[in-house]
């Protein structure tokens, strides 16, 4: 697989090779698709651990400039998820914040080393009505209405500060959408352990943190370069206790083998160096997924190549036939209310209208002879 210079610098930095065989051109070129993904703070945080003075004294300056900013959001976003735990604990309501800042403190080494724009909170599902009056207590409004094979409600708290207009807040009671996995969150809640200073909030296992992440990449079809940096750098860090035996059991047992050995053996293959840290002992090949259509995603772009993509994707993602016709029926004759869904707004009409307008758009976006934006939610209407 043709790699950027951007996989290439981070295949160094976790396999501690040097970087004095880099040229100008080869730094110019990592910068820009280091620039264009949004993960100058995960760079410059990962460089600065030993490795800062072989960069480029302008590549320094960009990278803090880039982690500055993100210092500044990360900072804010901290003290609301602060708050938030705190109403949380004082409630008696059990919550595990997934992702984001705590994983950035963990995983890391800082909690500004990972842009963050949203908190992602998990509750037992039992938990969800008590837990989204407690945010609406705290100004917190829902976005939308769920269909009923979703996994989160999204609530927004806006605020007088044009820096900082409004702080997402996604209240997961799963990590995937019911009819595509079989997740047993029941697990992570048993596994998870205690986060510092709280009495009843609790944080996910190493191995469920790469877990999750794998299947938050998968999520995205790993269409980003911070999916990339995401899994390797949980890799290298939960190395020493990562038991791959036992997640990829329990990936079986919840449906996610698939995707799980999908996903890291795409990120294997972009970051060779991780062989020698993990051994990883089976690989699944992700088809048509390249760097480039990375790219097009990047800049919003939905091209004929990723639609084609999506559809591939159908036929290696899935752990049985059943799994796969169930998302099929999702893609091409979708449930009224997930139909609605994909087009955030509630017109009514009938069943036929709504397949109408989605496959309306549908064949403009492939035949109309341009890309179209992204934009929709995950089908791609």
């Amino acid at each position: 697989m043709n790699r950027s210079e951007a996989v290439k610098l981070l295949d160094r930095i976790h396999g501690r090779h040097s970087l004095n065989g880099m040229t100008e051109e080869n730094w110019r070129e990592a910068w820009a698709d280091i620039q264009d993904s949004f993960t100058g703070t995960q760079f410059y945080h990962l460089l600065r651990m030993d490795r800062m003075d072989l960069v480029p004294s302008w590549l320094q300056s960009e990278l803090k400039a880039e982690s500055d900013r993100v210092l500044f959001q990360n900072m804010l976003i901290r003290s609301e998820l602060k708050k938030l735990l705190k109403a949380f604990d004082a409630a008696g309501i059990p919550v595990i914040p997934l992702k984001g800042i705590r994983m950035a403190e963990r995983y890391f080494g800082h909690f500004a080393a990972r842009p963050t724009t949203d908190l992602d909170l998990l509750v037992r599902p039992q938990d969800l009505e008590r837990a989204s009056k407690l945010l609406s207590g705290m100004d917190f409004q829902q976005d939308d209405s769920p269909d009923s094979d979703h996994f989160h409600l999204l609530f927004n708290k806006f605020y007088d500060n044009p820096m900082f207009p409004f702080l997402a807040v996604e209240l997961h009671w799963d990590i995937l959408r019911s009819h595509a996995s079989d997740t047993d969150t029941g697990g992570l809640w048993e596994r998870s352990q205690p986060y510092p200073g709280y009495a009843g909030v609790r944080e996910l296992s190493d191995e469920d943190s790469l877990y999750h992440i794998c299947l938050h990449g998968f999520n995205h079809q790993m269409l980003s370069l911070k999916y990339i940096l995401d899994v390797a750098r949980l890799v290298v860090e939960t190395a020493p206790s990562l038991r791959w035996a036992t997640m990829t059991a329990r990936a079986r047992k919840d449906g996610n083998y698939s995707k799980l050995i999908t996903v890291l053996s795409l990120v294997y293959s972009l970051c060779p160096s991780l062989e020698k840290i993990k051994p990883l002992p089976e690989r699944k090949r992700w088809p048509l997924w390249n760097e480039e259509l990375m790219r097009e995603a990047g800049l919003g772009l939905k091209s004929r190549r990723y639609y084609f993509f999506r559809l591939l994707s159908i036929f290696v993602m899935y752990d049985s036939a059943g799994a796969m016709l169930n998302h099929l029926r999702y893609l091409f004759l979708p449930p009224r209310d997930y139909a609605r869904s994909q087009f955030r707004e509630d017109k009514g009409g009938s069943l036929l209208s709504l397949y109408t307008r989605i496959y309306r758009i549908r064949l403009r976006n492939l035949f109309g002879g341009g890309a179209a934006r992204a934009g929709t939610k995950e089908y791609d209407i």
